[in-house]
């Protein structure tokens, strides 16, 4: 045995494939016929017991079965085998386990039944299944040793004798059976073993109903001895293993369960039968209690009832116990147990039940007594509660069973059983609730176990709930009451908390429906639940769960419905007087005292009793009207007792609860609490209800009585009236409304006014003041600003101040305005009223209405909310007034900070006005400062300081005491006041926000326009500022050295230079201050205070970043250039000289440090805003700095220099002037930022202020380059010193000599003129004789004799000595001599009869002869340098460039005896120096102008313009072209000046010579390009040909050939829109005016730039972007400017560019960073070709398929998208002035390609949405903002989808009428087609319900596209009101119409927009059409299509 033991566990656990594969053959083994032995479920056995040969009738066991249980674990006797010792040791070692045991196959060796023994076997199982009454044939028993069972069973394998293996199972079954009480452990073991691995063997009926026979009780042992169980343990671990893995069990096993069960349970309550014991049990499908719950005491092994102990039997021997534990051992090993459970009996259900059943009718239908009971039937019923019967038959017998000690405990398992299986809430189980109910215990045990069953019944079915607490409740009413009913409700309350007080309601309303009245039996019954329960139930589920509508037929068909209504009215009012805990009540009691205890518990109460209340309010509005219509006593009276504002009595007379010591108590608890929004709504809603009975006028004094009920309880910790929707305001307002009589017909147009009942609108008003107080971030915020009348009562509360008009307006004339105003409106409300009255009376009484006979003008007002301001009546101002004392509204509303009321009044009214409400509120603040803003303490400081400036120095001795301590308490609240500011500012909690706000406030009125305002700011930060904790520093401090000097003037102001940088928080405020400040010096008129501003700011003003510096400088120089009077003042009082050099110091230290910053940023930093770049201006100063600023800071520099250096330093002041006036460098330039035109730096007044300066260095910068009518106008200027007055003459007498016409054109009044020269003379100044003489010259002769010795001093001669010298002098010339005056001399400009007498012929004689000298020495090779020849040319070339050239011209033209002398020379002079090429370049260029201002019709052809031409001919003729660049130069300045085309051409066809003969060319292209240009205004002929020499030349000769030519022909092409002819062509025409200027020559140049660069932009692609993209400059529209040959050259660049540069011009336009400006429509159309560009496709399917998907072809990022949609915008832009729909015309044209750059991404359509609507908001309605809004709309019309909802920008966009087709169109016109269709067919309903109900859709999401169809749907409307009513209603067309109008009233208000105004008012015509043609609609009252034709179009009627 253990050989065998111990080979079977080297074999079988050790090859884990042997024992899988034998496993696997064992199943199919098992599936063969052999199987058939097994009794299988179909086959029922018999219940007879086993045959007798069974029954021991021998001895009791071979001597060996009585060895101990150490003997096991001993090894096996020596007669023993070697096989079997190891069989035995492996079944010992763990190979064993009786409920781990598995099934093991047959061996492999075992040979199959023959198939005539399946068959009869197979026969044989048939007839047992059929009938299962047969008598089961006996199995002979086969008795072999134990020790030799093993080796017996495998020869009989061997031999495949199946009948032998039976009957040595039941011969060993037989052995076990003689020897229960102590089995032979090797035949166990055996057995064991074999179970293990041959579990197939076991599974016979022989062997089956032998083990059973085991199970059963043996009756031969005796009946006190309960035997040992291991043989039935054995029994069924073996039975387990043999049907292990089958799902259909025998009902024998079932069979002897419950005999066990009622007999000695043996094994039925074994652990180590478990297993088997549960698979058994699911035949009963019942849900056992946990171990937990199970309150049993006996043992796993417990037997009988006999043995109930739990120790083992006497009669078991140690070894038998030890075989036990064994066993147990084993079994903690099963590691399958949990996967062993499954349904077995699945078929055999109903046997099963029907067999259980009737043995537990049997067992309880005994006549027996009651404490015979059984305990096992009591545990048997436990285990069979799954069965509704058993459950059933058990609860009619629990409570007895309960009530015997003996059975208690299984008692108490079967009802937990009995509750947790009654799960389907059938009939039965509602009966076994009803019995569970009715179950009456005493025992706190019992009654603890007892409800804990009921938490499990409560668990088991949802629907439980329900029946349990309707059970309960009728009990408790019933007279067999349960004293338990109330901890049963208490327990279900306490599981479901929420459902449970629901179900409960419910009962409740069940017993209202009673015919019987049960109102105070439910009094009653809820306060006792109530009690019991102690207060734990959810008051709000409950009276929500009364309040709930039901449906079932007894509450359909109820006959007391008024009466139920009612009565659960009365139980809402109960119920929340309930809620009132004794916590509760002690809560109230304490803050009645005055006490705050327990104040959580009291607010929970009262927001209970709030939400109940709003429920209570939606049951009375919504559900009581469907219940029944009750008469409007009862329903008013439902409404009060639920609000509790109903008489107390009421509440408690059936009943006489709450006792009389406690109604009050209870029902001011009740009735002082918060009202909800949904609560106040809902009333004003119902009285604006004609359904319901309650009118408007009460529902106004309800919800008034209730608001102001809910205000008085106001606490910091409770929102008792929060209201959240604005809505409210109209609600309130709407119950004012009069409406008239419905029956009164009003005249045809007469529109009535809109009036409101007068006692009711004024009583709305404080209504909504309390709640405004209340909820000032919503209310109160929309009451200030929509509604006037409200906004006045609010000031009125705030200021505590209730006159009309109200206090807060501080002018006068808007006071009387206010009062006029509403005089007016008075009166035109009386007129309107009259008129109304007196229509109405026409209609009715045909009364004539006046004034005394009227009834409604007492009673009615106007209603216009929104409009001005009303004069309330004096007893709504008393009532006001009260409201205010009593709920401090004006507090609540002056304690909102968000919206801060307060400082928008204080902001208003300024100082402008005495404010004593401010001070009497901050007095009423008791204390408590911090609730009141910083800006009304520091308002109430500045009104303090203003009373006490006002009061003055005033006698006390006339103030009496009361006065008097009045004013010292105001005095001690200032003072306080002013400490709390300074703690704010300097004390140790100083924050940033506070200390900004306090400063901020005070700064702010520095800038005021008003003086008072400014000095009570000033004395506020004085007081602010330096007192307190500044004071101790003052004194112990001295001031600094520096502050001495300005101790005297600013003595006043240490505040600001000295407290206020002290303190702690100064940089916060930093920049703020310098702002306000800045602002500040501009309004202040007072010098001192200006001038300590300024230093401030000079000191403090942060100027870290560019742009506050720039802001600084900018505002200091405005006070400077602007504010003239206030310099003068500060710099020119003698007095104020300390203090004006301080100030000085300040401003050149701002300017000094300004402009060092500004000269050291970057050129092309931007340091200023478009917006202001026309005053901007870019300077550059010789050494190669720049810097860019406003002109008024250069100017305001300048002034402060013309006040000289201050004293204290002139560091800076030096700095400054070495900047702007450097010696011996010329002044910077300045140059305009806008248009890069030369500014004017220094205009005429500045240079009048700096000639007026003592400084010298501005003076002569001032005089320089002056014309001569700015001489004489600063001459005679006034305050001009001496010095400058000297200089000045000086320069006139240099313009006399080189102008003198033009001067003395200039001169108005000559005499005067004089007369201030020699005044000046007198003065002391020096200079202006010459002048003088001039002057002089041309007076009359009485004026020349005596003024004759004064020309003396003149350098030049009288005009009669040099003619008497002419004949016989010439005057010699000298180097230093001006050339230029001489030549005006002696070619004067304008000649005067006067001058007549003088000749020039001596001054030109003498030029000629120094021309001759020094042309004798050019021929003799010594020439100067430079010579009198050049200066003279370089004087003739300065006069002839100058506004004079042409006059000059003209001179010599008439002079040409003296010029053309003087011209011969200069030729000469020309060819005598043929090198100089700088002079003949200057010479050819004098020639040219000379002949250039002669070449004019009007000018007759002479002398010296024949000898110029011959000059140049001569020139050209003579000058060899040594290189291209020289001939060009000529050719150029030939074509520079319109001269003959002999001479262009001529030079032309030289320089073709020269490139033809390999001449290099090394030319810039800047000349080629003027080259060719001066030959295509002139139309040479040898245009096309010198082009070809000289790109052919280049492309020889260059290294880049093409980069030369292309940048030549494209500068040529882009001048021509940069060089327009002239004024005139800046029109519309202009561009193609200048496009024919080209002519031939454009074609031309495209071509030429065509063959030097296919790609086109790839050479110069600076200039070639210009030339396709640039944007063109001037007016117009883009599409007359775009450039002929641009659409061209895009072609090429499409066609013929390579991919990389089409993708790299596709990223420059799309770029954010380019930096020119773009010509839309071109980079548009190249972007529209590129994506059609041919080649893109080649390859490619010619032919397209029908549903083909568009492909991305153009990829653009997010940015990129963007600027696409820039540039759509801007075409769009440029387009506008042909309109807005050509705008919109040429955006659809875009859109495709905006789409599919956008193609299937709706993130990308995300992305330029977005981008649009901000745009949008940005532009406004500005032209941009329109375009924006139109690319939106078309963008919304393509991808609807996209944007849902539609955007509020879209709404109030048009165009979307006239605009392109939408792809719902389609769709849309489909659905209101199917809306028009008139057929009678089902189909054809549902198909016009669907169109309904997908148009009103539509109209709601998106009625942009719905709108699109109006003009349809308009004429859908038409030819259908011709018929009749009847008709007209039977052809369906009347549903069309109440579809139309049903939709048109969603498209309100954008249907009422002009774009739709001829649909809208063609489908009016229709329905008035309908309503004329349609009598019957008219008599109907309140008929759909009459309300709502007029709803809808009453907003369209004027």
């Amino acid at each position: 045995m253990t050989e065998r033991a111990s080979d079977s566990r080297r074999l079988l656990p050790g090859d884990g494939a042997s024992s899988r594969g034998a496993r696997a053959a064992g199943r199919m083994n098992r599936a063969k016929p052999t199987t058939v032995r097994r009794p299988s479920a179909a086959a029922k056995p018999s219940g007879h017991p086993p045959p007798g040969d069974f029954i021991a009738l021998g001895s009791k066991g071979q001597a060996n079965e009585s060895k101990t249980a150490s003997t096991l674990l001993k090894p096996a006797p020596s007669g023993l085998p070697s096989e079997r010792k190891r069989d035995a040791s492996a079944s010992l070692s763990g190979a064993s386990g009786l409920t781990g045991l598995t099934k093991r196959p047959k061996l492999s060796s075992t040979p199959p039944l023959s198939a005539l023994g399946r068959l009869a076997e197979a026969a044989v199982a048939e007839k047992r299944a059929i009938s299962p009454s047969i008598k089961e044939p006996s199995v002979v028993p086969i008795e072999v040793l134990p020790t030799v069972l093993l080796d017996e069973i495998e020869a009989a394998e061997l031999e495949g004798n199946d009948d032998r293996i039976e009957g040595v199972l039941c011969g060993a079954v037989k052995q076990l059976k003689v020897t229960r009480a102590k089995p032979d452990s090797t035949l166990y073991l055996s057995l064991m073993y074999l179970a293990k691995i041959k579990p197939n063997i076991f599974a016979t009926e022989g062997v089956i109903e032998a083990l059973c026979s085991l199970l059963r009780r043996d009756a031969s042992v005796n009946f006190k001895a309960k035997g040992n169980s291991l043989v039935s343990v054995l029994a069924c671990n073996l039975l387990m293993a043999a049907y292990e893995e089958d799902e259909n069990w025998p009902e024998i096993f079932v069979k002897v369960y419950i005999e066990d069960s009622l007999g000695e349970r043996i094994w039925v309550d074994s652990p180590h039968c478990r297993t088997f014991v549960d698979n058994i049990q699911t035949a009963f499908n019942t849900k056992m209690p946990p171990k937990s719950v199970l309150l049993q005491g006996e043992g796993a092994r417990s037997g009988g009832e006999l043995g109930a102990g739990s120790s083992p039997h006497p009669s078991l021997t140690e070894e038998e116990d030890s075989q036990t534990e064994l066993l147990i051992a084993e079994e903690k090993l099963s590691p399958e147990q949990e996967g062993q459970l499954m349904p077995r009996y699945d078929e055999l259900t109903e046997s099963v039940e029907e067999y259980v059943l009737d043995m537990l009718r049997d067992q309880l239908n005994r006549r027996q007594p009651i404490d015979n009971v059984s305990r096992n039937l009591l545990r048997l019923l436990t285990a069979t509660c799954g069965y509704k019967e058993v459950r059933l038959l058990a609860v009619q017998r629990l409570e007895m069973w309960l009530q015997n000690p003996k059975l208690t405990r299984p008692a108490q398992d079967l009802l937990m059983s009995v509750c947790m299986n009654c799960n389907s809430h059938g009939s039965e189980d509602m009966d076994v609730i009803s019995h569970l109910i009715k179950i009456r215990l005493k025992p706190k045990v019992l009654l603890n176990h007892y409800m804990l069953c009921i938490r499990e019944l409560l668990n088991a079915h949802k629907d439980n709930l329900g029946t349990t607490i309707k059970f309960v409740i009728f009990n408790e009413l019933s007279n067999a009451r349960n004293p338990n009913n109330m901890q049963i409700l208490y327990t279900v309350l306490q599981h479901s908390s929420e459902l449970a007080p629901k179900f409960l309601a419910m009962v409740f309303q069940d017993l209202l429906t009673n015919k019987d009245d049960y109102l105070r039996a439910s009094r009653a019954l809820l306060r006792e639940i109530i009690k019991q329960t102690k207060h734990e139930i959810n008051f709000q589920a409950f009276c929500l769960g009364l309040m709930q509508e039901r449906k079932e037929p007894q509450y359909l068909e109820m006959e007391f419905k008024e009466r139920f209504v009612v009565h659960i009215t009365d139980v809402l009012a109960v119920s929340m007087m309930l809620g009132i805990t004794a916590q509760v009540k002690e809560a109230g009691v304490a803050w009645d005292k005055g006490e705050k205890r327990n104040l959580e518990v009291l607010r929970t109460f009262q927001n209970q009793i709030a939400a109940i209340q709003r429920d209570a309010v939606w049951w009375l509005h919504t559900v009581v009207p469907s219940i029944s219509k009750l008469a409007p006593k009862d329903y008013v009276h439902c409404l009060h007792k639920v609000l509790f504002t109903e008489q107390p009595e009421t509440y408690y007379k059936w009943d006489n609860w709450p006792p009389e010591s406690d109604r009050n108590f209870f029902l001011r608890l009740c009735s002082e609490v918060p009202i909800l929004e949904d609560t106040l709504m809902r009333i004003l809603v119902i009285g604006l209800s004609r359904e319901l009975p309650l009118g408007p006028a009460d529902a106004m004094e309800l919800a008034d009585h209730l608001v102001k009920r809910a205000a008085a309880v106001q606490a910091d910790d409770v929102e008792v009236l929060k209201v959240e929707r604005i809505q409210l305001i109209d609600a309130v307002l709407n119950l004012c409304t009069y409406h008239h009589p419905e029956n009164i017909q009003l005249p045809p147009g007469y529109q009535p006014p809109n009036l409101a009942i007068s006692t009711l609108y004024w009583k709305a008003w404080p209504l909504l003041l309390v709640v405004a107080a209340f909820n000032p971030e919503n209310i109160g915020l929309a009451a200030w600003e929509e509604y006037p009348t409200l906004k006045m009562l609010m000031e009125m509360v705030m200021t505590n101040n209730y006159s009309y008009p109200p206090c807060t307006l501080t002018d006068e004339e808007t006071r009387t305005e206010m009062i006029n105003r509403e005089l007016q409106i008075s009166q035109r409300e009386k007129q309107e009223i009259l008129a109304f009255e007196g229509h109405l009376a026409a209609a009715s009484t045909k009364q004539t209405i006046t004034e005394s006979s009227s009834l409604l003008l007492s009673q009615l007002t106007s209603l216009d909310p929104q409009g001005p301001p009303r004069r309330p009546p004096p007893h709504i101002l008393d009532q006001v007034k009260a409201l205010n004392q009593s709920l401090r509204l004006g507090h609540l509303l002056c304690r909102s900070r968000n919206p801060d009321f307060l400082l928008h009044i204080i902001q208003r009214q300024a100082s402008s006005q005495s404010m004593p409400w401010l001070a009497d509120l901050v007095q009423s603040s008791e204390g408590s400062l911090d609730v009141l803003p910083v800006q009304c303490l520091c308002e109430f400081l500045l009104h303090d300081a203003a009373d006490a400036t006002a009061s003055g120095e005033e006698d006390d001795e006339g103030e009496s005491r009361e006065q008097k301590a009045k004013k010292r308490q105001r005095q001690q609240k200032q003072r306080q006041l002013l400490g709390r500011l300074q703690d704010l500012l300097l004390g140790p909690k100083a924050d940033e926000q506070t200390t900004c706000e306090v400063l901020d406030y005070f700064l702010r009125r520095l800038g005021s326009s008003q003086v008072a305002s400014r000095v009570l700011a000033m004395k506020g930060l004085s007081l602010v500022l330096s007192e307190g904790g500044l004071r101790d520093k003052e004194e112990k401090e001295p001031p600094m050295e520096e502050d001495v000097g300005e101790a005297d003037a600013l003595q006043g102001y240490q505040w600001l230079l000295r407290d206020l940088p002290r303190l702690p928080l100064f940089d916060s405020v930093r920049t703020t201050t310098a702002l306000a400040l800045q602002q500040a010096i501009h309004m202040e008129t007072d010098p001192q205070t200006i001038s300590a501003y300024l230093i401030y700011l000079s000191q403090h003003t942060p100027v870290e970043e560019q742009g506050p510096h720039s802001d600084l400088a900018l505002d200091v120089a405005r006070l400077v250039v602007e504010r003239s009077t206030i310099m003068a003042h500060l710099f020119s009082k003698p007095s104020c000289s300390t203090a004006s050099d301080a100030v000085l110091s300040a401003l050149l230290s701002v300017f000094s440090r300004y402009v060092r910053r500004m000269r050291k940023s970057k050129e092309g930093e931007e340091v200023y805003s478009w917006s202001e770049s026309q005053d901007q201006v870019f300077l550059r100063w010789t050494s190669g700095e720049t810097a860019t600023m406003h002109i008024l800071v250069v100017h305001a520099m300048v002034i402060l220099l013309t006040l000289g250096p201050p004293r204290s330093g002139d560091s800076e002041f030096s700095e400054l002037l070495d900047i702007w006036f450097p010696e011996k460098k010329p002044l910077p330039t300045a140059f305009l930022v806008d248009t890069s035109e030369e500014a004017l730096l220094l205009p005429d007044w500045l240079k009048l202020r700096m000639i007026r300066s003592e400084v010298p260095r501005l003076v002569d910068a001032a005089l320089q380059d002056l014309e001569p009518q700015q001489l004489l106008l600063f001459v005679q200027s006034f305050g001009i010193p001496v010095s400058s007055m000297s200089k000045l003459l000086q320069y006139l007498d240099q313009a006399v000599a080189q102008d003198p016409q033009t001067l003395e054109q200039n001169i108005m009044d000559k005499n005067y003129m004089a007369h201030l020269v020699e005044v000046q003379h007198e003065r002391g100044a020096s200079g202006g004789q010459t002048f003088h003489s001039l002057l002089t010259a041309s007076l009359p002769p009485r004026r020349d004799s005596t003024e004759a010795p004064k020309p003396e001093s003149s350098p030049e001669p009288p005009p009669g000595q040099g003619r008497t010298r002419a004949g016989t002098q010439v005057p010699v010339l000298g180097p230093e001599d001006d050339l230029a005056g001489i030549f005006l001399q002696i070619f004067p400009l304008s000649p005067d009869p006067r001058w007549q007498s003088s000749s020039p012929r001596p001054l030109a004689l003498a030029l000629q002869q120094a021309l001759g000298q020094e042309l004798a020495r050019v021929r003799q090779g010594n020439p100067e340098v430079p010579g009198i020849t050049v200066r003279l040319l370089q004087a003739m070339a300065t006069l002839l460039s100058s506004p004079h050239g042409g006059t000059l011209a003209l001179a010599m033209h008439h002079s040409h005896f003296l010029s053309c002398p003087l011209m011969r020379q200069l030729c000469q002079y020309q060819r005598a120096v043929p090198q100089d090429t700088g002079f003949s370049s200057l010479f050819l260029k004098v020639l040219m102008q000379i002949l250039q201002w002669l070449d004019s019709p009007a000018v007759e052809d002479g002398p010296l313009q024949a000898q110029l031409k011959l000059f140049a001919t001569r020139y050209s003729a003579r000058r060899r072209i040594s290189d291209v660049r020289s001939g060009l130069l000529h050719l150029a300045e030939a074509l520079s000046f319109h001269r003959d085309l002999e001479v262009a051409n001529s030079t032309a066809r030289a320089v073709i010579a020269t490139l033809r003969s390999g001449e290099k060319c090394t030319v810039e292209p800047e000349l080629i390009s003027k080259v060719l240009r001066g030959l295509i205004e002139v139309r040479s002929p040898h245009f096309e040909e010198l082009l070809t020499a000289l790109f052919s030349a280049t492309a020889e000769t260059c290294p880049s050939p093409a980069s030369g030519p292309i940048v030549v022909v494209s500068s040529l092409l882009l001048q021509e829109r940069d060089e327009p002819l002239g004024p005139s062509t800046q029109d519309a025409e202009g561009a193609s005016t200048e496009a024919m200027r080209l002519g031939p020559a454009s074609g031309l140049l495209v071509d030429w730039l065509e063959t030097l660069d296919p790609e086109v932009v790839c050479s110069c692609p600076d200039l070639q972007w210009k030339l396709l993209f640039s944007r063109r400059k001037g007016k117009g529209h883009i599409s007359a400017q775009v450039l002929s040959f641009r659409p061209y050259l895009l072609a090429l660049l499409t066609h013929q560019a390579s991919w990389s540069t089409l993708h790299r011009c596709t990223r420059v336009l799309l770029s954010k960073s380019r930096e020119q400006r773009l010509d839309p429509s071109a980079s548009l159309d190249f972007l529209w070709a590129c994506i059609h560009v041919p080649r893109i496709w080649q390859g490619r399917d010619q032919r397209t398929p029908q549903k083909r998907r568009e492909e991305l072809v153009l990829h653009v990022q997010g940015p990129e998208l963007l600027s696409l949609v820039e540039l759509i915008l801007s075409e769009a832009e440029t387009r506008s002035q042909d309109g807005d729909s050509a705008a919109r015309t040429l955006i659809q044209t875009r859109l495709p390609l905006l789409l599919s750059c956008c193609r299937s991404n709706d993130e990308s359509i995300g992305k330029v949405t977005e981008h649009l609507t901000s745009c949008i908001q940005q532009w406004g309605d500005s032209v941009l903002g329109q375009r924006c809004r139109d690319l939106l709309l078309q963008l919304y019309l393509q991808r609807p989808e996209v944007r849902v909802p539609v955007p509020e920008v879209l709404l109030q966009s048009e165009g979307a009428t006239s605009s392109s087709i939408c792809k719902l169109d389609g769709l849309i016109h489909r659905f209101i087609t199917l809306l028009a269709d008139t057929s009678d067919s089902r189909s054809s309903e549902s198909r016009v319900a669907d169109a309904n109900m997908a148009c009103r859709k539509l109209a709601v999401a998106h009625p942009i596209l719905l709108l699109r169809h109006l003009p349809m749907i308009a004429a859908l409307l038409h030819g259908r009101t011709h018929l009749n009513f009847q008709e007209f209603r039977q052809q369906n067309h009347l549903a069309f119409y109440l579809h139309v109008l049903g939709i048109l009233e969603l498209l309100q208000p954008r249907v009422f927009q002009s774009e739709h105004q001829g649909a809208l008012w063609d489908c009016l015509r229709s329905f008035i059409r309908l309503l004329l043609e349609s009598p019957e609609l008219g008599p109907m009252p309140g008929h759909p299509p009459v309300a709502s034709v007029t709803t809808v179009w009453r907003p369209a009627l004027p």
